[in-house]
């Protein structure tokens, strides 16, 4: 890693990138900040932290949903939530800052202790603190980020990046190009007979992506990595800190910075050997590359659970509370289900319990009444408006052989809970705030119902290889921010109590977890950088772009390599030339292996299904006809052949060489 560091810094075009990233997040930060204080949501007394926080996040989740909307032509997921927003300033605007009027409900009293008034030097200059460690942040992120995911060109050569990598960067192209969230656009064929026109997806940080994309002309990798995940690490990591305070009442710096870190690197350790994803719980600083924008927003979102109850109960707030809310939804699906189980776990053991013991429903306070009435409807909103814009689901299938909670998935699950170490204080944390904390007792309730439940759900569905979110990003997304708050509580209540030591062998014990965590994120991280493939001459790379635009490549791929037909292997061309690339071959089930199913070329990928090839490769001992590959190819407008040693072109014998460098070829069928 450090010799790809020093690659990366001497690469003019990251520092490019990354100072464009620092323009982006002081655009976010400062209209963020304004907004959150216009409609009431950021106090008078935000530390500095706070401020870097709510505002940065709030920026981020503004923005990308607004030009989400205009730039697809009000045809995003993600309109109803951007209306939603727009109507909360309005609101905000036309009522002011009045004063709370006579009669008003009563409201819950501040969660965390009011700061002493401090001069307004001081304050201007912990700020200033604040965003310029934050500024350091980013870059240090987008390096780190530089010298593992997206590598720099060297010696003529250009280091493939993994599928995954270059997918998601490409969506974020094909957004800004189109304005349409389909995630089969990468495959290289117009339509696909049985999908959606657009899907639900994790569409937020692809869109920050697209907007990156089409202000500065930027790479489509290099608008990824090194302008939106650094921000969106640095927003989810200040939320988490402020999260920690405002939940504990904790008024140190401390508290800030323990949640920060934690939501970077605390994770389960994996203190055994195990199945797959025995070890693919790993911090915020890798998770974000899967959970992006909708991470970010259920921080906040949580955040509104702890900072809403002293707030003005006006429809402005709610308004925009509940459209932060609704985002979740086309920011990650999944992520949005999860949230959904977990809140509603809580309110209805709240009504259970009132109906019980008062014989009626709970009371429920003005600005929760308001807030969740405004969260119902964007969720309808946003709920109608993709289903009327054409937006659709196709889970991956099933994998044959894969049995239910089979010794794959206990496997997985007892290894993480072996090795949960401060996870565990949710539950301790739950016992002891659940008479004189409500807030923070119903976010350890919701975590562990929330957690519980995707863990059963994914061993019900285990041959469904998606499904793998439900448990992994109820811990990378919800279970993190609960566990540093409930360590920062338990750390409190032990010193309170004068158990001095023992506070401290909790400290102790988490930042050693800590340290363990930062280790397997960065492991995680090289594992996920380019090292499938061998590095592509950039001779290949700029002979590639002078081809026309709309130009397409295929090339002989082996059954067991490919693992979606519009997530190719060698997609880091598609990213880095702009020119579409398509798998040629029978695609057997990869997925089944990872969890718990037998290996065999006669089971076909579940997504193959769909595949156009497999007209040519309805199972693994085709060998299609040159004429019929040539017609297939020249049918769906692929004219050209990209062939290297572990790819030779068996398609198209007689296709004509145009250029060549070493073993790496480009050529044209006839």
């Amino acid at each position: 890693m450090f010799s790809e560091l020093g690659i990366t810094v001497a690469d003019g075009a990251v520092w490019l990138s990354i100072g464009q990233g620092l323009l982006v997040g002081a655009v976010c930060l400062l209209f963020g900040a304004w907004t959150s204080r216009f409609i009431g949501l950021l106090g008078d007394d935000a530390s500095a932290g706070e401020i870097l926080g709510v505002g940065l996040t709030a920026g981020l989740l503004v923005l990308a949903s607004w030009w989400a909307a205009i730039a697809s032509g009000g045809r995003s997921s993600f309109t109803p939530v951007a209306v939603g927003f727009a109507v909360a300033i309005g609101l905000a605007a036309v009522r002011g800052r009045r004063p709370t009027a006579a009669g008003e409900p009563a409201i819950e009293g501040p969660s965390i202790a009011p700061e002493p008034a401090a001069p307004a030097s001081t304050r201007l200059r912990n700020v200033t603190i604040a965003v310029g460690g934050g500024a350091l942040f980013v870059v240090a992120v987008a390096l780190l980020y530089g010298s593992t995911l997206v590598q720099s060109p060297r010696d003529g050569v250009q280091p493939m990046e993994v599928m995954d990598e270059a997918y998601y960067s490409i969506l974020g192209r094909d957004l800004a190009g189109t304005g349409t969230e389909t995630i089969y656009s990468p495959s290289g064929f117009d339509t696909i007979s049985g999908l959606p026109d657009q899907t639900w997806y994790h569409w937020g940080e692809a869109w920050l992506a697209a907007a990156a994309i089409s202000i500065f002309g930027i790479a489509p990798l290099d608008a990824r990595h090194f302008i939106v995940l650094p921000l969106l690490v640095l927003a989810a990591a200040a939320m988490t800190g402020t999260l920690v305070r405002r939940l504990t009442g904790a008024t140190s710096s401390g508290a800030f910075i323990w949640g920060f870190l934690a939501c970077l690197f605390l994770a389960p350790v994996p203190l055994i050997a195990g199945p797959h994803f025995s070890s693919w719980a790993v911090g915020m600083i890798f998770g974000i590359t899967l959970y992006g924008l909708a991470a970010v927003a259920v921080l906040f979102a949580m955040y509104g659970l702890a900072a809403l109850g002293d707030r003005r109960p006006t429809w402005g707030l709610a308004a925009f509370a509940g459209s932060a809310v609704a985002l979740i939804l086309p920011a990650h699906v999944v992520i949005a289900v999860l949230g959904m189980v977990g809140l509603g776990s809580v309110w209805a053991i709240r009504i259970g319990r009132s109906l019980v013991t008062l014989r009626r429903l709970p009371d429920v306070e003005a600005v929760w009444r308001r807030t969740f009435l405004a969260t119902g409807v964007a969720l309808v909103a946003t709920v109608g408006w993709g289903f009327a814009t054409g937006h659709g689901v196709v889970g991956s299938g099933l994998s044959p052989g894969v049995d239910p909670f089979n010794a794959s998935w206990s496997g997985t699950v007892a290894i993480i809970g072996l090795g949960a170490g401060a996870f565990v204080a949710i539950v301790f944390a739950w016992v002891a705030a659940r008479k004189d904390s409500r807030n923070e007792a119903d976010l350890y309730l919701g975590t562990g119902v929330l957690l519980v439940a995707g863990a059963l759900v994914w061993g019900a569905r285990l041959g469904d290889y998606n499904t793998f979110h439900l448990f992994f990003a109820g811990i990378a997304v919800f279970a993190t921010p609960a566990a540093a708050v409930a360590v920062w509580s338990i750390w409190q209540r032990l010193r309170v109590a004068g158990h001095a030591p023992l506070a401290i062998a909790v400290l102790v014990l988490c930042g050693v977890q800590l340290v363990l965590g930062a280790a397997l994120s960065f492991v995680q991280l090289q594992s996920f950088g380019p090292h499938e493939y061998p590095p592509v001459p950039e001779k290949i790379l700029a002979a590639i772009r002078s081809l026309p635009p709309d130009a397409k490549l295929a090339y002989a791929c082996q059954p067991f390599e490919e693992l979606a037909p519009w997530d190719a292997r060698l997609l880091g061309l598609d990213a880095h030339t702009g020119r579409r690339v398509v798998p040629m071959c029978f695609e057997a089930d990869f997925f089944g292996q990872l969890v718990g199913g037998q290996k065999s070329a006669d089971n076909p990928n579940p997504l193959f299904q769909w595949a156009p090839q497999r007209a040519l490769y309805p199972d693994a001992t085709a060998r299609p006809s040159a004429a019929s590959m040539a017609e297939f190819l020249k049918t769906n407008g692929i004219d050209y052949i990209y062939a290297d040693t572990m790819h030779p072109n068996s398609l198209v014998p007689d296709a004509v060489p145009v250029t060549a460098s070493g073993t790496v070829q480009v050529l044209r069928v006839p």
